[in-house]
């Protein structure tokens, strides 16, 4: 694995050369973040592709396109963060309303945020 690590890394090397700016900027990005490229290498758990992070927010993508975004950054904001809420309770099999009224609790009892991540899942009831 190693000389096809060094075989690619001697291509994009190459490239980032060529008079072509597009390809000589893709090189070089792929080239600053290198080490990416091989995370699954040393980390065996690590999928292989991103289609199941892709799959996790199609259903929010889809919601963005039918309901045309919001009016405000500030509102585009507030729906990723609490989707991104939503998916992490998923994942881990945990309630999003009682986790999402621990976190509105905090926030109106002007407490410190509870840290979503550590609620375990015996605190609440599962999402399904």
């Amino acid at each position: 694995m190693q000389r096809l690590q060094r075989s690619i890394k001697r291509w994009l090397e190459r490239g980032k050369n060529v008079p072509a700016s597009r390809y000589a900027g893709r090189c070089r990005h792929i080239l600053k973040y290198e080490q990416g490229l091989w995370v699954f290498l040393n980390h065996p758990g690590t999928p292989l592709t991103n289609n199941e992070a892709e799959r996790c927010i199609r259903g929010s993508v889809i919601m963005r396109k039918i309901c045309y975004g919001t009016r405000s950054d500030r509102g585009e904001k507030f729906r990723s963060r609490l989707l991104s809420v939503v998916e992490t309770c998923k994942k881990r099999q945990l309630s999003p309303i009682t986790v999402i009224s621990k976190i509105v609790t905090a926030v109106v009892g002007n407490r410190e945020y509870p840290d979503v991540f550590d609620l375990v899942s015996a605190e609440s009831t599962p999402f399904w």
